[in-house]
């Protein structure tokens, strides 16, 4: 399982800060003490409003020390979403999908090991992402070798190919 670190001030922040866009029926689907935050902005009273953020505030760090809730930046989802490339997972939102789109279909790296399987077969190492393992018999012209750039594509029906140091791309799956 994917721990992501907890930054509830962060959210808290971004709301006090008015650069959520977020408001009424607009409000970002989620967790319910973050709903109920955003909600405070709509009360015109600064000293109901004050106590409405600090008591939607004071939910929202406990949802977060209970572990009900996780509340993590751009960067952190980002760099999630980078080591879990090439592993198949539920549709879900918790990772987001704004952005670039090819983002989840591209990924860039580098090569920390690489060997030969029993049966040949490269298995890559990678500093981001795991380890891989080629699927098909195309030879590489060079070995690869630790600190040389590879780009993961996605292919279609859920394979993926490795270009490794600028050569051919081979057929690879993910299995680590």
């Amino acid at each position: 399982m994917v721990r992501i670190r907890i930054w509830p001030l962060a959210a808290l922040a971004l709301v006090l800060s008015g650069s959520g866009q977020a408001t009424g029926s607009n409000a970002p689907q989620g967790a319910k003490s973050f709903r109920d935050l955003l909600d405070c902005r709509k009360l015109t009273d600064p000293q109901e409003r004050l106590a409405c953020f600090d008591r939607q505030a004071a939910a929202l760090a406990e949802a977060s020390e209970r572990h009900e809730i996780v509340v993590a930046d751009k960067a952190e989802v980002q760099q999630t979403r980078r080591k879990l490339f090439g592993f198949s997972l539920p549709a879900s939102t918790i990772l987001g999908d704004e952005g670039d789109p090819q983002e989840a279909k591209r990924l860039e790296t580098t090569v920390v090991s690489a060997r030969r399987g029993r049966d040949g077969a490269w298995i890559v190492s990678l500093a981001e992402s795991g380890t891989w393992e080629q699927t098909d018999s195309k030879a590489l012209a060079l070995s690869p070798k630790a600190g040389q750039k590879v780009v993961l594509t996605k292919g279609s029906l859920g394979s993926y190919f490795a270009s490794i140091d600028g050569q051919a791309a081979i057929k690879m799956r993910r299995i680590q």
